[in-house]
């Protein structure tokens, strides 16, 4: 029996088989299905930035009984989220004595932890195991990933697009190592002269990205662009529309959505509901409408169920939730009762337990 398994460039050895055509960025066949690599053609590979290729592997048959889909597993998961967040320390203190990142530094680690979010299927589960850390600029990165991702994958996007797209969101705020620790950790609110400073940081972020070797370049616009608007009120260019880079709009949203349902030095976070109500309005002049749509529909399918705690006091779970207004859901009472927020104006989900969803 065989199988075709995807294997980064500096991982080949002469001898192994190439399990798809390898194709040019024009999309000419440089390598056919079935060819033999040798080192020469690996050192080329290698030359041209290739990072991975499919190659054809026999499974030996006392293998062939445990070959399973990726699983989820609550301590797996913590692990990878912690080691990302040892990486993300390692790459801002290399970023302030002006090393130069290397993509490898992060490559394997964020691809297993978002093996782990798409086999769990429940971004909200996965996002609440860890909630509770201090970590917040480094938390921040890991978090904006996974969302952003997760977003990218229910956009349908490529594989080659989710991987740069989880490059991008994991990146997008490394720029802010750049900026002076009294303006980054202000605790109150950024004077008109320190903002502008702020506002440098995806600016910073594109060039530090820049420099990596073997990066598509729709990773740094994603950073350049993450904080840029869709009515043009948004930095550094203050571009509409069509003109923001895919991965900017969806970085946005995830940056957005981590920001408001985390604990800060300047306020205390928000319930999802609120911060997909915030997000909804953000549709009409800042975020793209259709991706917004996208991600708060697709959200609010892991809230049917969820143990919920409204701003009366009163304690029930969510029943139903309506199409065209996901964050306004029909709530069951523990006593019975029905409370439809959709007709409630002034009451509110202020706790909900994600984690029996």
């Amino acid at each position: 029996m065989e199988r075709i398994r995807r294997t980064f460039v500096d991982m080949l050895e002469p001898g192994m088989i190439l399990g798809k055509d390898l194709d040019s960025t024009i999309g000419n066949i440089l390598l056919k299905k079935g060819f033999k690599l040798d080192q020469k053609t690996i050192d080329k590979l290698l030359d041209h930035k290739v990072e991975y290729i499919y190659i054809l592997e026999s499974i030996p048959s006392s293998e062939v009984a445990v070959i399973h889909p990726v699983t989820f597993d609550e301590v797996l998961f913590q692990d990878y989220y912690d080691e990302s967040l040892r990486i993300m320390h390692q790459i801002a203190d290399d970023i302030r004595l002006g090393k130069t990142l290397k993509i490898n530094t992060v490559r394997d680690i964020v691809h297993t932890l978002l093996e782990q979010v798409f086999a769990k299927n429940n971004i909200l589960y996965c996002l609440n195991l860890i909630r509770n850390t201090d970590e917040y600029t480094y938390t921040h990165c890991v978090n904006v990933c996974i969302l952003a991702t997760t977003l990218g994958q229910w956009l349908n996007l490529s594989e080659e697009d989710l991987k740069n797209l989880a490059y991008s969101a994991l990146f997008h705020d490394l720029g802010k190592y750049k900026i002076p620790i009294e303006v980054l950790n202000k605790p109150s609110r950024l004077t008109s002269e320190e903002f502008e400073i702020m506002k440098q940081h995806p600016a910073f972020g594109y060039e530090i990205v820049k420099q990596i070797v073997g990066l598509s370049p729709s990773v740094g616009y994603g950073v350049l662009m993450h904080h840029e608007k869709e009515n043009g009120s948004g930095y550094p260019f203050g571009l509409t529309g069509d003109k923001i880079h895919l991965f900017g709009k969806i970085i946005a949203i995830a940056d957005i959505y981590d920001a408001i349902t985390s604990d800060r030095v300047y306020h205390k976070k928000v319930s999802p509901f609120r911060a997909a109500d915030m997000i909804s309005r953000e549709s009409f002049f800042n975020v793209d409408p259709e991706i917004a749509q996208t991600f708060l529909s697709k959200m609010a399918e892991f809230y049917i169920g969820c143990a919920v705690t409204l701003n009366t006091g009163d304690k029930g779970k969510i029943l139903y939730l309506y199409p065209n207004k996901p964050t306004r859901p029909l709530i069951e009472l523990h006593n019975g009762q029905y409370i439809d927020l959709s007709k409630e104006e002034n009451m509110d989900i202020i706790i909900e337990d994600m984690m029996g969803s």
